[in-house]
């Protein structure tokens, strides 16, 4: 009984939190994907690119600080953030692909729902001059994620009635 209270407090939190949570999220995700486009148009070969991603990133994060995007958006965010960045660094001499890429598959597969095959993975690398696995590769992930993340923030408002009602349900 005493978590069903002290989750419902916290229920209330996340209602008034949620317009300034979602309107700051939208415009977040508006910049992630204006980045992304630039980083994936032909011959972008961008240097500022890189920092540009890395300063929407201490951005997020002073707002996330802030508390004017809340802890879940915040952390799935950052995520497609680093994603962005490794698929964009150049790594001419390819010593970092073995840090990030099982990490890279496992978003991959989780967002598109198919693993990638290993010789693709391994041609993108080889054949882009080590520059991660490329945007292209993760495109489809990086999308899925957005978009799941804007159905997120459209649904913030509604997500402790929705909690509230499933409590419920359960107590019955």
């Amino acid at each position: 009984m005493i978590a069903i209270v002290v989750f419902a407090s916290t229920l209330s939190g996340v209602a008034e939190q949620a317009p300034t949570a979602a309107k700051e999220g939208y415009l977040f995700l508006e910049r992630l994907v204006g980045l992304v486009v630039k980083a994936a148009a032909p011959g972008s070969a961008n240097p500022d690119i890189a920092s540009e991603i890395v300063g929407l990133a201490k951005e997020f994060k002073a707002a996330h600080a802030a508390k004017r995007v809340d802890d879940l958006f915040a952390v799935r965010y950052l995520r497609i953030l680093s994603a962005v960045r490794q698929a964009i660094l150049m790594d001419p001499e390819v010593l970092l692909w073995p840090m990030y890429r099982r990490t890279m598959i496992d978003f991959i597969e989780e967002r598109t729902g198919k693993i990638p095959e290993w010789k693709d993975l391994l041609f993108i690398v080889n054949d882009h001059g080590g520059a991660g696995i490329g945007l292209g590769m993760i495109a489809e992930a990086v999308i899925s994620e957005v978009v799941s993340l804007h159905l997120y923030l459209e649904t913030l408002d509604q997500r402790p009635d929705i909690t509230k009602k499933y409590i419920e349900k359960a107590m019955k």
